[in-house]
Parts: structure tokens; C-alpha cells; sequence
């Protein structure tokens, strides 16, 4: 590798910087721990596989298993002091995530001083605060995800199998965290492909890397199988999911809400779509499998009787995925301004410099390629959400930022004071 290895004290620097600053967000913000997004949700189900039933079926999908099992796990372990031990425990992860992307930034600018900057950034950079205490998937999910792509990028920068393994492990964990992350795996595979050729080796790396994914995922889907008539990967809900983005009460939801204090609104949010009361007495009594294709049939009917509307909500969800801050639609003026403001610098920065990259190097960038198709894929076939986009793309956005804001300096600032 092309790359200087970090000093104790720049890993440290990054790694208690992260965590300093986390549970100073904690303490200070005003978010509580249980303010995550379906908090109720793990709460309840952690109860349920510590009372024995070990089903995470829902009504729209079946849960992705890690969190709800951590939490249970702890709640084991610590009892009544379980929110404390959780809270250390996804700030510690977060911490390692911290420099880990530090190293993802070394592998692929080979700039110590970009490198370092990424992780001083990311230590600090206020969207991604929000989640971290949060007892909600988000917080282990990205730490995860994080820490599994530095290892894809140093399979990319060498073509080790050794690092694609530990990228095919940790990357199983994220996504038996949170599956949102699926779509990504097929253009990273690609890229492998795109970066050392058609080769019988390369074939033989992708069939190992998704053979552990295959294995690490197995038993979840075998239990499912057995219990809910439904092999599922990580999760399931596809169909739910799918129906969710497609239907009129979701495209009065993305294009002209109600009023955020009103009962009607407060229903779109809660996601309590009439189409979803309608077909209820048809999949009563149903197994899962049967109500996902019944759901994922419906959402279909609708895009077809609806082309204009299918339009709208593509270009409405391509648009919520590149644009920076919280949607304006659904958040007070005044924050949805402060993350505009925030994350306005880092996404021109970041655009800047992936365009830039790009196109005079491809295949020394082809992680935050494939990332960003993977994750634009599920915005487009599903729906935009900020937290998947905040928790998968963006920190490499702000790896990007931190590149450019490197160049800028050298190129414009540092020659002011060496004349």
C-alpha cells in the first residue's frame, strides 16, 4: 500500500475526539435515547425474544434481526442499567467507526492530512450526532457499514481475498442490522470486476465474498422460513416497502402535505395508508410471503394506473437524495435551515470532488460509485429517506469534502503565505 500508517496519537486524537463529542450531544441536545426512529418497535420486540418468542414478523416486513437481539442482550446483562451500557456501547462503535473512515480516507486519497481531517470532521459533523445514542438500528448499522468498507477498499487498493472476507463479515453484520444496504452489494461485486478485470481469480473472490454473506444471513432466513413461510436475507418487506412509495396517500405525503399539526397529517406520517386498511381482508390470515407479493402487486397496479404520478415521485425522490438537510416539507423552517446550512458546504465539496475523481481516475474511486448507485437504487424503487442516506452515503460525501478543502488549501491558501 501507497499509504503512511497513522501515529498512536493521530488514532486517538480521532477516536476520543468522537466519543468526547457524542456524549457531549447526548447530555446537551435534548434527544433523548429512545427518541430513535421505531424505538417502540425494538423496545417491544426485544421484550418479546426475552419472553421466548423469537419472531420479529411485523405487519409490513420482518425486522432485520441484530438490533433487536443486542438490545435484548442487554437488557440480559444489565438490567435496569441496560440504557447506560447501550449508550457506551454504540458511542465506542461510533468511536472505531471514526477512525476506520479515517482509514478508508487514507486508502483511497493516500493523504494522511485528508485522512485526518475526515476523521476530525466526522467526529464532529452534527447529522451524523443525531443518531449515534439513539437506541434505534441507525447507530450500529453505520458503524458497521463503515468499518466494513474500509476493508472493501483495501481489497480494491491490493486485491487481497483476506480483506474481501473481513469485508463479506462485518458487512453481514450491517446487514442483518439494517437491509437497506443490499443494493449496494451488487455494484461493489461489479467494481471488483471493473478494477482487476473478467478473470476466473476475481470470479472466484465474488463467489467467496457472497458465499460468507450467504452463510452469516442463513440461519435467519431458515428460522423465517420455518416460522413466517418466508425466506428472508435480512429482512423482508419488499413488497411493503414498495407499496409504501406507491400509492396516492404517499404522493400527497412527498408533494403537498397537510399541515403538520393536523390529525391528516399526523396519519400520513404514521404511515396509516388507506390502501394498506383495503387490503387487509385479503391477506387476513395469510402467511408473510403471501401478503408481500399481495402488497408488491398492488404498489405495481398503482405505477401503471398512475404513470404521471410515477414520474413525480421519481424525480421527487432523486431530488430528496442529492439535496443536502432535512426534507422542508416535514421539519420546522428553522431546522430544516440549520442542516441545509450545515450540510450545503460539504455536499458542493463532496459533488466537486467525486465528479472530479472520477473522471481522472475511475477505478481508484469506484466505493463512492457504487455506493451511490446502491443507495440511489433503493431511493428510486422505494423511496428517499434522509436517516438511509445520512447513515450510508454521506459520511463518504464528507470524505470527499475533506479532499477537496485539502486541494483548496494547497492550491489557493498555502502559496499566500510561502511568497
Amino acid at each position: 500500500m501507497n499509504f503512511k500508517r497513522f501515529k498512536y496519537n493521530e488514532i486517538a486524537l480521532v477516536f476520543f475526539l468522537a466519543i468526547f463529542v457524542r456524549y457531549l450531544f447526548s447530555f446537551f441536545s435534548g434527544i433523548d435515547n429512545f427518541d430513535g426512529p421505531d424505538n417502540f418497535r425494538y423496545l417491544e420486540q426485544s421484550d418479546r425474544i426475552l419472553s421466548g418468542n423469537y419472531n420479529l414478523e411485523e405487519k409490513l416486513f420482518i425486522t432485520a434481526p441484530l438490533f433487536p437481539y443486542i438490545l435484548a442482550l442487554f437488557k440480559l446483562i444489565f438490567n435496569s442499567n441496560y440504557v447506560f451500557a447501550l449508550e457506551a456501547f454504540q458511542i465506542f462503535l461510533s468511536g472505531v467507526s471514526a477512525v476506520f473512515l479515517m482509514r478508508t480516507a487514507n486508502v483511497i486519497f493516500k493523504n494522511n492530512i485528508t485522512a485526518i481531517l475526515t476523521g476530525l470532521a466526522y467526529s464532529v459533523y452534527p447529522v451524523t450526532l443525531y443518531y449515534a445514542h439513539q437506541f434505534s438500528q441507525e447507530s450500529i448499522f453505520q458503524s458497521l457499514f463503515i468499518i466494513s468498507i474500509y476493508y472493501f477498499s483495501v481489497y480494491l487498493n491490493h486485491g487481497r481475498l483476506n480483506a474481501l472476507l473481513a469485508f463479506s463479515l462485518i458487512f453481514s453484520l450491517a446487514l442483518l442490522t439494517k437491509s437497506i444496504i443490499l443494493l449496494t452489494l451488487p455494484f461493489l461485486m461489479l467494481s471488483i470486476l471493473i478494477k482487476f478485470g473478467l478473470t476466473k481469480k476475481n470470479i472466484g473472490h465474488i463467489a467467496s465474498c457472497l458465499f460468507v454473506v450467504f452463510l452469516m444471513t442463513l440461519p435467519y432466513g431458515l428460522y423465517n422460513k420455518a416460522v413466517n413461510g418466508s425466506y428472508v436475507v435480512a429482512s423482508s418487506g419488499q413488497g411493503g416497502h414498495f407499496l409504501t412509495g406507491h400509492n396516492d396517500d404517499f404522493f400527497v405525503y412527498v408533494t403537498n402535505p397537510p399541515p403538520r399539526d393536523s390529525l391528516e397529517y399526523r396519519r400520513l406520517k404514521n404511515m396509516d395508508y388507506k390502501v394498506f386498511n383495503d387490503l387487509e381482508p385479503e391477506i387476513k390470515n395469510k402467511n408473510h410471503k403471501y401478503q408481500q407479493e399481495t402488497y408488491l402487486n398492488a404498489g405495481i397496479a398503482w405505477s401503471l394506473d398512475n404513470p404521471k404520478k410515477l414520474f413525480k415521485l421519481a424525480w421527487i425522490n432523486f431530488r430528496n437524495f442529492i439535496t443536502p438537510g432535512f426534507n422542508i416539507l416535514h421539519h420546522p423552517f428553522s431546522m430544516w435551515l440549520l442542516t441545509f446550512l450545515i450540510s450545503l458546504p460539504v455536499f458542493i465539496f463532496a459533488y466537486i470532488e467525486i465528479t472530479r475523481k472520477v473522471f481522472f481516475d475511475f477505478k481508484s474511486h469506484l466505493v463512492v460509485v457504487s455506493l451511490f448507485l446502491g443507495m440511489l437504487s433503493v431511493a428510486l424503487l422505494f423511496y428517499a429517506y434522509n436517516r438511509y442516506r445520512v447513515t450510508t452515503i454521506e459520511p463518504y460525501y464528507l470524505m470527499y469534502a475533506c479532499s477537496f478543502a485539502v486541494l483548496l488549501f494547497n492550491r489557493k491558501i498555502k502559496p499566500l503565505f510561502t511568497k
